[in-house]
């Protein structure tokens, strides 16, 4: 797989940490509450009419658009001379010039209009103008490791968007506004528009949530998951609403769902945590304390932070261990044999380095990530060749 852009930061952002979805949670759809607890009769009747959120035609190509398809990218003969038009095309100072902004929601033709768009949107853009130039192109959802405190504490986890294209003889390339590390990249998925429209709505979300617009972040809220039920993090992120409107009891429930979906979800379980913590439920709160800490435990990116922070200090007899730690919960990250193969050099072990490094590189999925565990690899062989010599 190819990487087109440049390196920046990702754009979905949560309140906490979001993982992979799955399961089946149409029927509480219709049992989403109103934003308002149900004992404020002004409130509740006010959250009652709450107009639901319009989804616009995210991918809709304008006359405008499509001419500047049909002058710059179509005229290319193969697939892959279209994808690398198109991309170059939009980017290009001479051209469309896109300029990559976080707060720049919408739709295609509102990202072409202004000529600044963020992930998400520029995703909108690049899938409609590249399936108008003949395209296999799709949403593409990456899933970020997580990231911790000093005391161990999964403190957030992003989730970005990006558009991956496929081309003849199982060429895949992803387009990005803003590409994140690929070592910060512990899962990936391609997604429907449908769930893209209800990533869209969850943006504008969040949006209004941090504006103290409750009304306006809970309607898009219930209509991201209308479009996309079985996405967990949608769920943590409407529970976020209730806390803030003190409609504890939704809150909970919100976040039971999520965690229907992924029993695994830390995010959901902190929240609880907290929740049951400022009701006074030590219990409970007690209870989810121990589910967030073995959910840690288990977790390989946990283990992983810590041999980052074991090699940090020198020590790496330590960063050996916790990156083994890491391998035996997840034994096909190229990122996590490469970390561990780096520790092995820095304790002067080539041939376990050379060994971990070999397992990097047959497990990388981007070329970039491949060749930079290569180019290691050689150094080190290359090394060791003249010691024998």
């Amino acid at each position: 797989m190819r990487y087109l852009g440049g390196l920046l930061a990702a754009c979905i952002w949560l309140l906490l940490v979001g993982c992979s979805s799955g399961g089946e949670l149409r029927p509480l759809i219709a049992e989403i509450q109103p934003l308002y607890p149900s004992n404020d009769e002004t409130s509740a009747a006010e959250s009652s009419t709450t107009p639901v959120a319009v989804t616009p035609d995210l991918l809709h190509m304008t006359d405008e658009m499509k001419q500047f398809v049909d002058t710059y990218v179509t005229s290319a003969r193969t697939p892959k001379q279209r994808l690398r038009m198109l991309h170059s095309s939009l980017r290009s100072s001479a051209l469309l010039d896109i300029e990559y902004d976080p707060a720049a929601d919408g739709t295609a033709a509102e990202a072409f209009e202004r000529g600044a768009a963020n992930c998400l949107s520029y995703a909108h853009l690049f899938v409609a103008m590249a399936r108008y130039a003949g395209l296999d192109a799709n949403y593409h959802m990456l899933s970020l490791r997580p990231e911790f405190s000093r005391h161990g504490n999964q403190v957030a986890l992003r989730q970005h968007v990006n558009v991956l294209v496929k081309l003849p003889r199982k060429q895949e390339y992803m387009i990005d506004i803003d590409p994140v590390s690929r070592a910060d990249v512990a899962g990936r998925q391609v997604i429907s528009d449908r769930v893209a429209s209800g990533l869209h709505h969850n943006n504008l979300a969040m949006a209004r949530l941090f504006a103290g617009q409750l009304e306006d972040a809970y309607s898009h809220a219930v209509q991201a998951l209308s479009l996309s039920p079985q996405t967990d993090f949608l769920w943590v992120n409407l529970g976020a609403i209730y806390s803030r409107a003190e409609h504890h009891q939704a809150s909970e429930q919100a976040y039971h769902a999520a965690l229907a979906i992924n029993p695994g979800y830390a995010s959901a379980m902190n929240n609880l945590m907290v929740l049951h913590e400022r009701q006074g439920n030590t219990e409970q709160a007690d209870y989810w304390e121990s589910q967030i800490i073995g959910h840690r435990n288990r977790n390989p990116y946990y283990h992983a932070y810590l041999g980052e922070l074991a090699a940090e200090e020198g020590d790496f007899e330590a960063a050996r261990e916790h990156f083994l730690a890491a391998l035996k919960r997840k034994q096909d990250d190229a990122e996590l044999y490469y970390r561990l193969g780096r520790a092995y050099l820095d304790l002067e072990r080539p041939a376990q380095a050379i060994k971990y490094l070999e397992l990097a590189v047959q497990a990388a999925e981007l070329v970039a990530q491949r060749e930079e565990y290569q180019a290691l690899l050689d150094q080190l062989t290359g090394t060791q060749l003249a010691l024998l010599h």
